[in-house]
């Protein structure tokens, strides 16, 4: 019994010892990879190597344009962006989809950067990666038509946060990136992701709520919450720094228990101080200690119903409000 309990508790002081050496790196983007990956072992013992995705960019299409008349220009864009989204799906329903865990052996995290994978849908089949393609087109289109000038506006506001544009929930249609990208093919399972955005506080919670077993049963992992603090730097910038990710467990050991694990991750200062000391600790050796790059979002696209927005890692985002009722059976 006690040899179980010490087994168990192996990925707990793995979590712990993970973060102990992330804070002598001094990437607090590393902290929360390794961090996740060491909790996935509570998930899984072990997680499958997937193949390597090929760098997959997306171009603009050839029929982007200054946007002659916005409101009927974007009304027809929006109805042919979700057409192609659920094309999109019928085709990775028929071909396959994609097997992404988490972690640099899971194919979510980049081994070098350990930034966030782009995931390549040429990988599956032709027709996917073609139907893709489709979708960055007119996400690139409706970039042109956008009909919110400053999309940070208010954002961070204590008092008109509640006005900012970007304010409220924002549920996942499509994406480029490893991370946000779930299947009920993977170990991690089926999920969805939603971003709920607190412009009064600056603070944003990616929330990734994961689907039931196919017998029913809840995952061990039951739901991921990563916070972030977050404020403008322009009139389309937002920058983010991670606070913390909390992740909801169904199971405590072998009891049936709902509980929760928080997952920190190093201050800006003290991300700061380290590579400062470790520049000194350096001095007239070869190579260099590489600062962390800023994490941040551009908006490309914004109005009540749709967001679309490129991350630092040029990985896509197609976002719904909730309340939009076009784009709601995508939504589930």
């Amino acid at each position: 019994q006690s040899k179980k309990i010490s087994t168990m508790l192996y990925p707990l002081r793995r979590l712990l010892l993970a973060f102990a050496i992330v804070f002598f790196q001094g990437d607090p983007s590393v902290a929360f990879s390794i961090q996740l990956a060491t909790l996935s072992r509570l998930i899984s013992p072990a997680l499958p190597i997937s193949k390597n995705f090929r760098s997959f960019s997306s171009t603009r299409s050839s029929e982007s344009s200054e946007c002659s008349s916005p409101d009927n220009q974007t009304s027809a864009l929006k109805k042919e962006l979700l057409t192609n989204i659920k094309n999109l799906r019928s085709l990775q329903e028929r071909d396959g989809d994609f097997s992404i865990d988490f972690g640099v052996k899971g194919g979510e995290l980049d081994k070098k950067s350990r930034a966030p994978q782009k995931v390549d849908f040429y990988s599956i089949s032709d027709d996917v990666g073609n139907a893709a393609d489709e979708v960055m087109g007119v996400a690139s289109q409706l970039a042109e038509c956008n009909p919110t000038n400053e999309p940070t506006i208010y954002f961070g506001d204590k008092t008109n946060g509640g006005n900012s544009p970007l304010d409220g929930t924002w549920r996942l249609l499509f994406t480029t990136a490893a991370d946000a990208t779930f299947s009920k093919s993977s170990k991690r399972g089926a999920a969805t992701a939603k971003n709920v955005v607190d412009a009064s506080k600056g603070r944003i919670t990616n929330v990734i709520d994961f689907a039931t077993l196919e017998d029913g049963t809840e995952p061990l992992l039951k739901q991921l919450n990563v916070v972030i603090g977050a404020k403008s730097a322009g009139k389309s910038r937002v920058e983010l720094q991670f606070k913390y990710a909390k992740a909801v467990l169904t199971k405590f050991f072998f009891w049936k228990r709902q509980w929760s694990v928080y997952i920190p991750v190093p201050a800006p200062f003290i991300t700061r101080s380290i590579v400062f000391f470790s520049r000194i600790l350096k001095f007239g050796r070869q190579g260099e200690v590489k600062v962390p790059p800023k994490a941040y979002f551009d908006v490309l696209y914004l109005d009540e119903d749709l967001r679309i927005h490129k991350t630092g890692e040029d990985n896509l985002f197609v976002q719904a409000s909730p309340a939009w009722e076009e784009a709601q059976p995508f939504l589930s």
